[in-house]
């Protein structure tokens, strides 16, 4: 089993960086989009673009040389080139240097560039909860960077459309949504994750609870043969039955200390019967 695990490692890192080069490469050509979108609005206007054409340029060349060295299987490097033609194209609109907005229009800029930087230091938090979990490996692991990767997308195309102090609020408001639902998502396979282990754990302490019922349920019927009355042993263990299915339910649906109280009743009453087994045992 070891041995299986080790060979599949790999692959599956290997899953996690080309998804996540994938998407680098995805958020430098919608920034490439956008500059060039406004150096023609630039160009129309009559003003002189060639500096940004330039940084443009340099975007272009490094967002190539992120696409070939994703064909040939390098994310590494593919990720890290479409980073820095990310930067280029940001840069690019910072040099367009257009018009002053209205006050009204600068507060909802500062709004939502606080918004943005709230969404990054979320984006820090789960980061920093999942590199923290040793328990959360593999195919979650992988998801849960992949979902985190996808937010830094939209956080990024709302920064440069808000860089260019472009009336266009409400479409960098909208990028600003489409990251918080991908943090969202992030957290919540987070939690799925975290609560998987535990779950286990609990599944196996009820299992052995059911186990000891179906135990004290055949002493009770040696009881019940020597005629000695157990109807309300029986009782009993009907509720710790009960009892650990409701544990069982609680837990699968997240509510771990819920599920822990119940256990803690049903084993009470067993504990109960037990008593009240040794003393009708006696002659």
């Amino acid at each position: 089993m070891a041995v299986i695990v080790a060979a599949c490692a790999p692959s599956v890192t290997a899953r996690g960086d080309q998804t996540k080069a994938e998407i680098f490469i995805q958020i430098a050509e919608k920034a490439r989009e956008i500059a060039l979108e406004f150096v023609e609005r630039a160009k129309a206007a009559g003003n002189e673009v060639s500096m940004v054409a330039a940084l443009v340029q340099e975007g272009n060349s490094l967002l190539d040389r992120a696409r070939a060295a994703y064909d040939r299987g390098d994310y590494d490097s593919a990720a890290s080139d479409a980073k820095s033609a990310q930067e280029k194209f940001r840069e690019a609109l910072k040099a367009l240097g257009p018009e002053m907005p209205s006050t009204e229009e600068q507060e909802e800029k500062g709004r939502l560039l606080e918004a943005i930087e709230r969404a990054r230091e979320r984006i820090g938090r789960v980061r920093g909860a999942l590199s923290s979990s040793t328990e959360i490996t593999g195919t979650p692991r992988d998801q849960i960077d992949a979902k985190l990767t996808q937010a830094e997308g939209p956080l990024s195309e709302a920064e440069s459309i808000l860089g260019t102090n472009v009336k266009n609020a409400s479409e960098a408001a909208r990028k600003l949504a489409q990251s918080e639902k991908l943090i969202s998502e992030a957290f919540v396979l987070l939690k799925q994750a975290s609560h998987q282990p535990n779950m286990h754990r609990i599944e196996a302490f009820l299992k052995n609870l059911e186990r000891e019922i179906s135990r004290l349920r055949s002493e009770l019927e040696k009881l019940e043969k020597r005629g000695v009355k157990v109807d309300d042993l029986n009782g009993l263990l009907s509720d710790a039955g009960s009892l650990v299915g409701s544990a069982r339910s609680k837990a699968s649906n997240g509510d771990l200390s819920g599920a822990l109280s119940d256990i803690q009743q049903a084993r009470e009453i067993m504990q109960q019967v037990r008593s009240e087994i040794a003393k009708r045992h006696k002659p």
